[in-house]
């Protein structure tokens, strides 16, 4: 009885550890936005920039500025075929707080009741 009390106790010490790093990554994660062209470089550019995501970001600027700011763009599936980014023309995107996204003057993209992309300015 004793034994069998002591080994709940340990598997139920093992089960609150396993989960608590996931609360906390949880966490950290929680208030981060894809902030679309603030990017530097292709170490930081993320996975995917979708023919959607390239119509909702020319639909916000005009096909001029549009052109002057992503013109080299071209779709792509992930960040290591990203080339480097916005200082080069290239749109991608990066995780960070909405206060850094808007200080930089990042884009946000969403879902617009449509289920069209949607941008807009951070």
């Amino acid at each position: 009885m004793k034994k069998n009390t002591l080994l709940n106790a340990a598997l139920a010490g093992l089960a609150l550890g396993l989960t608590a790093p996931a609360v906390s990554q949880a966490e950290e994660a929680k208030g981060e936005v894809k902030c679309y062209g603030v990017n530097s470089c292709h170490s930081q550019a993320k996975c995917g920039i979708s023919a959607a995501d390239i119509a909702a970001v020319k639909t916000l600027l005009g096909d001029k500025e549009y052109a002057q700011r992503f013109g080299k763009t071209e779709i792509h599936s992930c960040g290591s075929t990203a080339k480097c980014g916005a200082s080069a023309q290239i749109l991608n995107w990066m995780p960070t707080s909405a206060a850094e996204c808007k200080a930089k003057g990042g884009l946000l993209i969403e879902d617009g009741a449509d289920k069209k992309k949607v941008a807009k300015k951070a």
